[in-house]
């Protein structure tokens, strides 16, 4: 199967934007917000930007391509197991940084075919920033709706630069920060710890706390498209979707390269 940067970037950069100005035009209101079973927040943002993606997807591409969204993903395994294609999205993924004033969140569109990220877009609503991908054929980034696309190419850094959470900074990053030598942290939140990977301007993102598949699937493919890799922790293997009931992710690794200068700095640590 494949696809045309011409026939999906458009639609799907317009349609990202869109779902990030529904997101902006709430900001600027008062938000309730309530907490999902995991504990995560959930407000009116949220599900203003699930709307409008749920309602613009099934215009783009094939019609009879569904569409599992963070705030539907209740969709039972007897029947995402016949999904072959279909759209994997965060409507806002990042939504802790949303509450607290930050510009660090994202819009998170995903094309998942036989189970691989093949496409994907990010939006930053707050700047109109867009990163697109495919898998395997290149990674674009665009600042604004009237400015050109720029081709991105990941690079390995010397000395390497480490992309964490904010929020989700735990025990076994911290020691892995400790085991590289000469090691740059810098915090992001959302998906724009993987889109400065594909720019080149970072090395690393490990994480080894629990995501869900919506999290990581567009970012993979815009890593990939870039020349990097997004892979599980244990077997270097890429992240697959769709595999069975359960949505969460393993523990994982986003690189530029599973070669790079940071890469004897975690063998070290997974041989203690």
């Amino acid at each position: 199967m494949s696809f045309s940067l011409d026939s999906l970037c458009e639609p799907l950069t317009i349609l990202a934007r869109d779902a990030g100005d529904e997101i902006e035009s709430i900001s600027r209101q008062a938000l309730e917000t309530r907490q999902k079973s995991d504990d995560s927040p959930v407000t009116a943002a949220d599900l203003a930007a699930h709307r409008c993606l749920v309602e613009g997807l099934p215009g783009i591409g094939k019609a009879e391509w569904p569409v599992l969204s963070e705030e539907s993903a209740s969709v039972p395994w007897a029947i995402r197991s016949g999904w072959e294609t279909y759209w994997l999205v965060d409507p806002l993924d990042g939504t802790k940084e949303f509450l607290r004033g930050s510009d660090q969140y994202t819009v998170n569109i995903a094309l998942i075919h036989r189970h691989r990220a093949v496409v994907g877009v990010i939006g930053k609503p707050r700047t109109g920033e867009i990163w697109y991908g495919q898998s395997g054929l290149g990674s674009w980034y665009q600042r604004g709706p009237q400015t050109p696309w720029q081709r991105l190419q990941v690079a390995d850094r010397r000395p390497p630069r480490l992309v964490v959470s904010r929020f989700h900074r735990g025990e076994k990053t911290r020691q892995l920060i400790a085991a590289i030598p000469d090691v740059e942290v810098e915090e992001l939140g959302s998906s724009l710890k993987c889109c400065r990977i594909a720019e080149g301007l970072a090395d690393l993102y490990p994480r080894f706390g629990p995501t869900c598949e919506w999290d990581t699937a567009a970012a993979q493919a815009i890593v990939e498209g870039a020349g990097g890799a997004l892979v599980r922790g244990d077997d270097w293997k890429p992240l697959e979707y769709n595999r069975g009931e359960s949505l969460l992710n393993p523990p994982f690794v986003a690189c530029a390269s599973l070669d790079g200068a940071w890469r004897a700095g975690w063998d070290a640590l997974d041989s203690a």
